[in-house]
């Protein structure tokens, strides 16, 4: 408490300064401290999700509302139930001063019924729109009757990153152009590739990037 009544900033412009404003709000980037408290505070709408017994459950364990800092999944398996926790969301985050964002919120569909026409949902007064592509902590998603990983940024990111590093290394050795590529351009097709399930097909396109390059 102490630390973050202490937050104080400064406009810059040129060679003038704004007169000192206290931050009474958000958390410090890059603090060590930050996560554990966001979490303690977002908690809220989190909980109150799960009192509402609203949103899916793995056996016991309640994975409606699943939060990584800022990016918020909701998942259901009833798009009334569905509008309901957004219901929750909004009213939860007035409460907070937390305010949803529903222009850069999207609603997906999997399963059987992935292609059935419904309509958009709402947060507050905004609308929330269906969409085929979804995109979450840098991971790409198609709606199908599975879950399916779209690898196609990836690999585009990837031959970018390859072609870059060859127009600019034209003179530096082998062990060199490898050492730049294994930094630089491996990681963009292997970023999660723990956590999400890859197809042979998909494994195979992924095994012809790096050989290419």
């Amino acid at each position: 408490m102490n630390w973050y009544t202490k937050v104080v900033i400064m406009v810059r412009w040129d060679n003038c300064y704004s007169s000192p404003c206290h931050i009474k709000s958000g958390v410090r980037q890059g603090s060590v401290l930050s996560p554990v408290l966001f979490n303690v505070y977002f908690s809220v709408i989190v909980d109150s999700l799960e009192k509402a017994v609203l949103g899916c459950k793995l056996y016991d364990k309640y994975i409606g509302c699943n939060v990584y800092t800022d990016d918020v999944i909701l998942l259901s398996s009833s798009v009334v139930k569905l509008q309901k926790m957004l219901d929750i969301c909004y009213d939860t985050g007035l409460e907070l001063d937390v305010v949803f964002n529903g222009r850069k919120s999207a609603l997906f569909a999997v399963g059987k019924a992935f292609d059935v026409a419904i309509d958009c949902l709402c947060i507050g007064h905004d609308s929330i729109s269906w969409t085929r592509s979804l995109k979450y902590l840098g991971m790409f998603f198609t709606a199908g009757q599975k879950l399916e990983s779209d690898i196609g940024c990836s690999v585009r990111k990837f031959y970018t990153a390859a072609n870059t590093i060859y127009s600019q290394s034209k003179y530096a050795s082998e062990m060199s152009k490898l050492f730049l590529m294994e930094t630089f351009c491996l990681p963009l097709i292997r970023y999660g590739c723990e956590c999400i399930y890859y197809d042979s097909k998909k494994v195979s396109q992924l095994d012809v990037c790096w050989n290419n390059a």
